[in-house]
């Protein structure tokens, strides 16, 4: 006979606590912890309701479980607690799972001695236990996936439990009745899909493996998944591409930032923590089993993160064979054509994407030596090809006339561009026409002489001026073979006065993705589980990486292998001790490498500075900048160049229960390793203006360079950091319906540190007034016998508050540590009606995050430590001569801008809390309604600390019409403009979020998600990588970062979100046809509704500051900023006006009344549908063949994406960008 489980008095209903019926004569409330999941406590619902005998019997921790003598001793106890605490290695949140509860009769009374055993449907592994004296059972150390259960005691029916869901890193409660009858007689019960937290007031989102295989993602990036849950702002476009380095992370978790998320995968971290919260790997769908999104309020055992937590499982292995071969297209030729391509008639740039792949999972064997009917080991194995062609958009990009390319002996005949034509010859001036460059080196005079010019006078004219004839012997000869490299590329359009070249490169992308996983059952009691995920990847990009380049004719093949590994060892000690052990190792490597035109060309002989060999060695083209008419770059940047991330974590975490305790105690250690290259070039960059001939082309084409900078050597700083964490939590059930979560986090994050104390800070404390330098007025030069210059190996240095790690009571971080991170947590669960059904929730604690190493990386290229000499007027050929005199060329002491790190510099905290109240509306549906908020303070930020006084206006107003005087004025004489990293902002978050799930009703299963929220900050993201358009880490205003105080660039006031799956039921004839034909329909969708993004309104007109750079400017704002919301005019422009100069009777310092939320972006109506048909292929069950059609943005809505607001931009106030129109994505899968 079959019994709904809805009908069941006893049948649990939550996650973690079972209640048994109203008639019991004792009634029953089980705790545990979610690691352990192992031990049970019982106690009487009312005093003296337990006689003495079955009290005895209840306090099963002292004395039923602990059969082993010497573990129950105590010195046997202290042991096996320092075996396992010690004896870790491995950092890791647990995720293990459990089932368990009581076995009772109708009435309610216990049932002890009962034989119950349970059975992985996958692996058929089955366990078995008998019910304690107080009718208790516990299997715990679970992996993820279905189990059934049957449970037989003498005078009773055999009852059995099937479909019962074990989700990763969770508890699943099933209380058992027995019914009064013989053994041969079954009850079957099937088990609920959906239970409630009753246990836990951490706020999290399960997203299922059907949500994962079944909801269509665009290039099958699993990262937009995490989005289906409540509280989640986002800009990741649909299209994120398809691997992790390549994808966007703007994702925030209730308010947090981007960049303290986490990524967990089997536990094991898979996070760069030097890459701004990005994933280290872009694992397929297909190997996903599950994951959980813990977003915020999660228990102690999770930490070293403040944001949301991503922790995924990867598939296991079965009993029998199970697979899947996999294809995934798109081509533009299905997709719908750009917004704005189409108002511009531009084509579609070319997309090929190529996904394709196998997986397959089973038992290991070794036939005649370890038969598959005795294996207790299971593999999964996965490989996946990722092919992905993108063009861009056609880009026009200014070049040279082909008039004036020249050609080795020959004469040029030079056509000045984009210059009037009725200016005279001979005005050496910017824009108009050039002259002989002006110089008094001897052996450039006597050339001129015999050539018959005169320096600052006209070239040889046929035309009146029009062209000008360039002798041979004055062209440079390493800038002819530079120009006949085609570096400079021929123009394909454009006018005579504007020449132009137009590019459309093909950027190819290729990954390969290996997935491996063992699991192995070495006792019923010892679990051993590893994995091993690697991808590799090659991208292309063009212009050259994080260069500014202006030509797409050379790029960089940017490889990133990155890895993770896992081998954990879960051990039930006892039936009320379980430790688990676990070893972590994950990393990446970045190369880049030069692709496109770099090399020197052969007869190449131009110099580098003297003593550096950068040319030399590297045999790469130096990089080019001009300005004028062509104001254009071309550089190879810092290729090649490397970054290898190597991280180490360990950990042990111990459970053990104590009466109502649910203890849980443990630590880890985790070391990260980064070496990562400098970024500067050692070949070098000259820049070329108006200096010499009045035209920087010519200047190129004569070699007379106005700048060359050159850095000496290309180091490897070696950075490390190590984090050292504590923590204890006790889950206690203060009364049946009632549980607390205790729990305390403690975590040692000490700064990181450069492994030879190769790096320097400016420490404003350390700067001295009386050993100060002003630079001289009329050079910007600096003394190098003047104070506060120190001579390190022959170079001078201005170390005027330079400190160096390591010396001096500097620590090697450069910081005072922050051990003040102590992280008490506390919550409650509240069984309101006792029947399971409605749950109420809350709790809070305190959250530390480590900061990410960018904030110290780029301090190894402080004084004394990066030799990046700079000559100004010299010659292309030979940077060591002045082209100005002909004579040694100088280096001179320039005034630099150091990086800094503020020395007080506290780790980010953050106070999440949340109230909310779970209901089970049915058994299959579940609602949930809570408040989430957060407080976050010594959030990270950026502060230019070396502007001119703010009281100093007199100083200000002559910066502000000469910029070139900053340095005259600053606060710290000496330097430029330097940034500080501090930690000194705050923010805060506060929604109200609704959700309603609904598991497998009527071939139904869905998600909705509701969440009204305000988040407000000042900064939004670490040292700038908050990945969300706007967001901005440094204040505006380095007086007053309350002017920065507003909506965040994270906040969203309304999202909704809403995923479903429905398989459509077969309606036709009985026929084997008709049933191909029309059965094994599924439609899938992702809907999304969501309110814009608060955009920052830039005011770049005259300046009204006057401070010397470091700051960032609004305008005024009268009135209201709303606008028709269309392309060409997205809001209310006429509401901006000028911010007006103090000294000109402005109010607020010059800086505008704007704040940094005034106008609100585009928000977001998206469908995304897909349709699948399955077709059975063979009478196994699960065989078949699924054809896939996947559409994003399914009634392709042109939706606006960014909007220019740069007040003195043509095109201010329009929206500039759209989200992608209607894809196509075709896939067929063959499973098995």
């Amino acid at each position: 006979m079959r019994r709904s489980a809805r009908a069941l008095r006893c049948e649990p209903q939550t996650h973690s606590v079972t209640v048994c019926g109203p008639r019991a004569r004792n009634r029953a409330v089980s705790v545990r912890i979610r690691a352990l999941r192992r031990v049970r406590f019982w106690w009487p619902e009312k005093p003296g309701a337990l006689n003495r005998a079955t009290r005895k019997q209840a306090v099963l921790v002292k004395d039923g479980p602990m059969r082993n003598p010497f573990i129950k001793s105590g010195f046997g106890r202290i042991l096996v607690l320092a075996f396992f605490l010690l004896g870790a290695a491995g950092l890791f949140a647990q995720e293990n799972a459990a089932i368990s509860g009581s076995v009772t009769d109708a009435t309610g009374a216990v049932i002890p001695n009962a034989k119950i055993t349970i059975t992985n449907v996958s692996t058929g592994d089955a366990r078995t236990m008998t019910s304690n004296a107080a009718g208790l059972y516990d299997f715990a150390g679970l992996n993820h996936g279905i189990y059934n259960l049957t449970v037989d005691a003498q005078g009773f029916k055999l009852y059995e439990k099937t479909g019962i869901v074990v989700n990763v890193a969770s508890t699943t409660p099933a209380n058992v009745v027995m019914e009064i009858g013989a053994s041969s007689q079954t009850v079957t019960v099937e088990a609920n899909a959906l239970h409630l937290q009753t246990e836990s007031n951490e706020v999290s989102n399960l997203i299922t493996g059907e949500q994962i295989t079944q909801l269509a993602t665009n290039g099958r990036n699993m990262v937009s998944l995490t989005t289906l849950g409540t509280g989640v702002s986002t800009n990741i476009n649909s299209f994120n591409g398809v691997t992790a380095q390549g994808s966007g992370f703007g994702l925030s978790f209730n308010g947090m930032r981007p960049d303290h998320n986490n990524w967990l995968i089997d536990g094991g971290e898979a996070y760069d923590r030097g890459s701004g919260g990005k994933f280290d790997l872009m694992p397929t769908p297909d190997i996903l089993a599950e994951f959980q999104v813990l977003s915020s309020n999660y228990s102690p055992d999770y930490g070293i993160s403040s944001g949301g937590t991503v922790t995924m499982a990867i598939k296991s292995g079965s009993k029998d064979f199970h697979g899947a071969a996999w294809e995934f297209n798109r081509n533009d030729a299905f997709d719908a054509a750009h917004y704005f391509a189409k108002q511009n008639k531009q084509a579609a740039p070319e997309l090929r994407l190529n996904i394709f792949g196998f997986a397959v999972g089973g038992p290991a064997f070794i036939p005649g030596l370890y038969p598959r009917a005795k294996s207790k080991t299971y593999f999964f194995e996965s490989e996946e090809w990722r092919r992905y062609i993108a063009g861009a958009n056609p880009t026009s990009t200014a070049t040279v006339p082909e008039t004036n390319f020249p050609t080795a002996g020959k004469d040029l005949n030079y056509v000045p561009w984009n210059v009037p034509a009725s200016l005279a010859a001979g005005v050496c001036n910017e824009g108009v026409k050039p002259c002989v460059p002006i110089t008094s080196d001897p052996d450039k005079l006597t050339l001129y002489s015999q050539l018959g010019l005169t320096p600052g006078g006209p070239f040889k004219s046929p035309d009146g001026g029009k062209t000008l004839v360039i002798p041979s012997q004055l062209l440079d000869p390493n800038a002819v073979l530079f120009m006949g490299t085609g570096a400079i590329p021929h123009p394909t359009g454009g006018t005579a006065d504007k020449p132009l070249v137009f590019t459309s490169p093909k950027q190819p992308t290729f990954v390969r993705e290996d997935v491996v996983r063992i699991d192995h059952d070495i006792t019923d009691k010892y679990h051993l589980m590893g994995h091993w995920i690697h991808d590799q990847m090659s991208q292309t990009n063009y212009p050259s990486m994080w260069s500014g380049a202006s030509y797409y004719t050379v790029g960089t093949v940017f490889a990133n292998p990155s890895w993770a590994s896992v081998i954990k060892l879960t051990q039930t000690l006892t039936p009320n001790l379980l430790n688990e052990t676990s070893l972590n190792v994950n990393g990446n490597k970045i190369q880049w490498t030069p692709v496109g035109i770099y090399n020197q060309p052969a007869g190449w002989d131009a110099q580098s500075l003297t003593g550096f060999d950068g040319n030399k060695t590297l045999k790469e083209l130096p990089a080019v900048a001009f300005s004028g008419a062509l104001n254009t770059t071309w550089t190879l940047n810092y290729n090649p160049w490397h970054n290898a991330f190597l991280d180490y974590q360990g950990r042990d975490d111990l459970s053990w229960n104590v009466g109502r305790h649910g203890l849980k105690f443990g630590f880890s250690y985790m070391r990260m390793a980064k070496n990562q290259q400098q970024q500067a070039l050692v070949q070098g960059t000259y820049n070329f203006g108006s200096d010499f001939s009045g035209d920087s082309y010519l200047n190129f084409l004569l070699g007379f360079a106005d700048q060359f900078t050159q850095l000496k050597e290309l180091k490897t700083p070696h950075w490390l950091n190590n984090t050292y964490s504590f923590y204890a939590m006790d889950n206690w059930h203060l009364a049946p319906r009632v549980t607390l979560n205790l729990g305390i986090r403690y975590d040692a994050m000490p700064h990181v540190f450069e492994k030879n104390n190769r790096v320097s800070n400016f420490n404003p404390a350390l700067f001295s007034g009386a050993n100060a330098q002003i630079p001289d007025r009329a050079t910007g030069q600096l003394n190098p016998n003047g104070p506060g210059v120190q001579t390190i190996n022959g170079t001078p240095f201005y170390m005027n508050g330079i400190a160096l790690a390591g010396q001096n009571g500097t620590p090697r971080g450069l910081v005072e540590n922050d051990f003040k991170t102590i992280q008490p947590r506390l919550g409650f669960a509240y069984d309101l009606t006792g029947r399971g059904t409605t749950i109420v929730r809350a709790g809070g604690g305190f959250f530390y995050e480590r900061i990410q190493g960018n904030d110290i990386y780029g301090l190894s290229s402080n004084a004394p430590f990066a030799v990046n000499a700079q000559v100004n007027g010299i010659y292309f050929s030979n940077p060591n001569k002045s082209a100005s005199t002909g004579d040694q060329a100088r280096s001179p002491l320039n005034p630099t801008a150091p990086g800094s790190i503020n020395h007080y510099y506290p780790n980010p905290g953050t106070a999440q809390f949340s109230l909310g109240i779970q209901q089970q509306v049915q058994p299959s549906i579940v609602s949930v309604l809570q408040y989430v908020g957060s407080i976050g303070w010594n959030q990270n930020n950026q502060r230019h600390i070396n502007t001119l006084p703010l009281s100093d206006f007199a100083s200000r107003e002559a910066v502000a019409a000469n910029s070139g005087l900053s340095n005259q004025f600053r606060m710290f004489p000496g330097f430029a403009g330097i940034q500080q990293t501090e930690s000194r902002t705050n923010a805060n978050y506060h929604s109200l979020q609704a959700g309603l799930r609904i598991e497998n009703k009527h071939n139904l299963s869905a998600q909705f998600s509701y969440t009204w929220s305000h988040q407000i900050d000042i900064a939004s993201g670490d040292m700038g990588s908050t990945n969300m358009p706007g967001g901005q880490s440094f204040v505006s205003n380095p007086f007053n970062l309350r002017y920065d105080r507003g909506s965040g660039v994270l906040d969203r006031r309304h999202i909704f979100s809403a995923n479903y799956d429905y398989k459509m039921p077969y309606l036709g004839p009985n026929s084997t046809l008709a049933r191909a034909v029309l059965g094994g329909w599924e439609i899938s969708g992702v809907t999304t509704a969501q309110s814009g993004t608060p955009r920052q309104i830039y005011y770049n007109g005259a300046d009204t500051l006057g401070l010397g750079g470091g700051t960032v400017n609004r305008p005024n704002l009268a009135g209201s900023t709303k606008g028709p919301k269309s392309q060409t005019a997205w809001f209310k422009t006429s509401a901006f006006s000028a911010p007006t100069a103090p000294w000109a009777g402005g109010s607020n310092n010059g800086f505008g009344s704007a704040g940094k939320d005034a106008v609100v972006g585009p928000g977001l109506f998206n469908w995304n549908l897909a349709l699948f048909k399955s077709f059975n292929v063979s009478r196994r069950e699960g065989t078949r063949l699924e054809f896939r059609v996947e559409t994003f943005n399914t009634f392709n809505h042109t939706q606006f994406q960014n909007l220019d607001t740069n007040m003195q931009s043509k095109t201010f106030g329009q929206a500039t960008s759209t989200y992608d129109p209607r894809v196509l994505q075709f896939g067929g899968k063959f499973l098995f």
